[in-house]
């Protein structure tokens, strides 16, 4: 009977695993450079963990959410295809066109 009951125990902490990927694009604004960043974090966490200068700010650019785990630095996993196809624009581009 206790076998019975560690087995569910194990399966149900495995089968509803889940987390959210955040795009997060980080702008300088003094350079204008920019870089494309695929977290579980969310801007707000972003910032309070990895060091982002003042000159940089993150905007949100999408999101989606996976199943599983990301233990033992598992890769996340790929946004749904429509997400796929959002063109990134920077603020280069935008200059260019103004």
């Amino acid at each position: 009977m206790k076998s019975w009951i560690y087995f569910l125990l194990i399966v149900s902490n495995t089968a509803f695993a889940e987390y959210r990927v955040f795009v997060l694009k980080i702008t300088n604004t003094k350079t204008l450079e920019v870089k494309t960043v695929n977290s579980t974090l969310d801007p707000e966490q972003y910032k309070s963990f990895y060091l982002v200068t003042p000159d940089e700010t993150i905007t949100y650019v999408n999101t989606w959410r996976c199943r599983g785990a990301t233990r033992d630095y598992k890769a996340l996993c790929e946004g749904p295809a429509q997400i796929k196809k959002i063109p990134i624009v920077s603020p280069q581009d935008v200059q260019k066109k103004s």
